[in-house]
């Protein structure tokens, strides 16, 4: 009966049904842009690795973006996608319907710790659910990339680690050892983050309350053993950690040739240059009137312009829809002028306008405009390079309220209005350490965009786990996790 009546109370509540709209948005992207992947043409290599993943002699060489020795792990990331695809499902809608899942079930956790107040005279909750609406967060999340995975994965460890359910030890830790793992395949460079940020916080909390919580440390000890399962990327989390400080020390990394190397390292790899990245070769077939010597064209002003114009016929139902609303003559007339004589002044500014200049440990200024540029940039009303990139900055406007709200949280937790433990310290390390990072590693636009949705979902882990503080139980909840 108790079951019966928390089913009931389930299906009715706010959290099934924000849930539920949703993925039902989700769900029509999905089949209006089945095949096309102008907006992140890496998941091309993500649908490889998925189609030829259950093979017994598969192997990770040649696919960019996971690490060897996690091939069993994967598996059982994909299991529900592969599920899918045994139905009937392509391997498209597969990928796509699996990352929306880890998408949702991000959001599940996050309302679930959601309290019951307000900020900004706002409910928690609504701030929530609105974050997984912005159009850039909707899309990473729609197509088959690491994005969801990362969100979920790094959802889960707070979750746990909150503990709502009352789970026992042994269940806490051994999940804790499963979410760690999960967010350590998904993405290197942030699980190390993570680690450090854990460990600096039990440190400082350790020595401001002249007291060691030996349940505390055995629970981090869980993150230790993902590291213990995959040696190999361990290994080589300390060499890119030593080769980057090296550098980062001595001087700021050169944009102008892209780095190619098959690791998920700080610097970032192709796979994660997903949208408006600059082309400065001939692509392009050219279209002027033939001279003695004619000038080549390239494409220029970001390349999803021009991938998503050869896609439309890709889909029926999209080719459909971008003739009867206009918006496949807007992209044509677009794509025709952004064309640009190979070699001349234009293109080269306009390469070297969606490049970034990574900052320098040894310049702290540079941290300062990397931090501006990958918080604020593209910004509105003004040419940032791509149609899309444009197009994107209005969504500005709602980061910005986030980043209000960020803000007031750190104010809110210096003047101790919020309880300080593991959780709030560290997820408020992690925020701002992943903007410093950002502010070191990003190299162009288009990717410094697409990884600012991780720095989104820190913040709403911060928001559903900080808690006002209550006089009387001040002692019990700055114990807590």
């Amino acid at each position: 009966m108790f079951k019966r009546d928390k089913f009931k109370e389930f299906w009715d509540s706010f959290n099934l049904k924000i849930i539920l709209v949703i993925s039902a948005l989700h769900l029509i992207f999905i089949v209006i842009f089945d095949k096309v992947t102008a907006f992140a043409p890496d998941e091309v290599n993500y649908i490889g690795v998925f189609n030829n993943l259950y093979r017994s002699d598969f192997s990770l060489d040649g696919y960019l973006g996971w690490q060897e020795g996690s091939i069993n792990a994967l598996r059982l990331i994909y299991l529900p996608g592969k599920l899918l695809a045994i139905i009937g499902f392509s391997d498209f809608y597969a990928v796509r319907i699996l990352s929306v899942f880890y998408s949702m079930l991000s959001l599940y956790l996050l309302l679930k710790l959601a309290p019951e107040e307000r900020i900004l005279r706002i409910q928690i909750r609504f701030w929530v659910a609105v974050a997984y609406l912005f159009p850039s967060v909707f899309l990473w999340t729609s197509i088959g990339l690491r994005e969801s995975f990362i969100f979920f994965s790094f959802v889960a460890i707070f979750y746990i680690l909150l503990n709502p359910s009352s789970l026992s030890f042994r269940k806490q830790f051994l999940l804790l050892c499963a979410a760690g793992t999960f967010f350590l395949i998904s993405k290197i460079y942030l699980f190390s983050l993570l680690l450090i940020c854990f460990v600096s916080s039990t440190l400082f909390l350790s020595i401001s309350r002249k007291k060691l919580e030996l349940h505390t440390l055995k629970l981090l000890l869980a993150f230790l053993v993902p590291l213990l399962i995959f040696p190999s990327i361990a290994t080589s989390i300390a060499t890119v950690a030593k080769g980057t400080l090296e550098v980062k020390l001595i001087a700021p990394m050169p944009t102008d040739t892209p780095t190619d190397t098959p690791t998920d390292t700080p610097t970032d790899t192709p796979t994660d240059t997903p949208t408006d990245t600059p082309t400065g070769t001939p692509t392009g077939t050219p279209t002027g009137t033939p001279t003695g010597t004619p000038t080549p064209i390239v494409p220029a002003r970001g390349q999803t312009l021009h991938d998503l114009n050869q896609q439309f016929d890709k889909n029926p139902i999209l080719s459909w829809l971008s003739q009867v609303t206009g918006i496949q003559t807007i992209l044509d007339e677009r794509a025709e002028a952004s064309y640009l004589p190979a070699g001349s002044t234009e293109l080269t500014e306009n390469t070297t306008q969606l490049q970034i200049q990574p900052a320098s440990l040894r310049d702290p200024f540079s941290l300062l405009v990397g931090a501006y540029n990958f918080l604020f940039v593209p910004t509105p009303f003004v040419d940032n390079g791509s149609f899309f990139l444009n197009a994107q900055s209005y969504e500005s406007f709602a980061w910005y309220f986030y980043y209000l709200i960020l803000i007031l949280l750190l104010i809110g937790l210096i003047r101790r209005r919020y309880f300080l433990n593991l959780v709030t310290l560290s997820t408020t390390l992690f925020s701002l350490g992943f903007i410093a990072m950002s502010a070191l590693i990003e190299v162009n636009d288009g990717t410094s965009v697409r990884h600012r949705a991780v720095l989104l979902i820190a913040i709403l882990v911060m928001l559903a786990t900080f808690r006002h503080k209550q006089p009387e139980r001040q002692e019990d909840q700055n114990s807590k996790f």
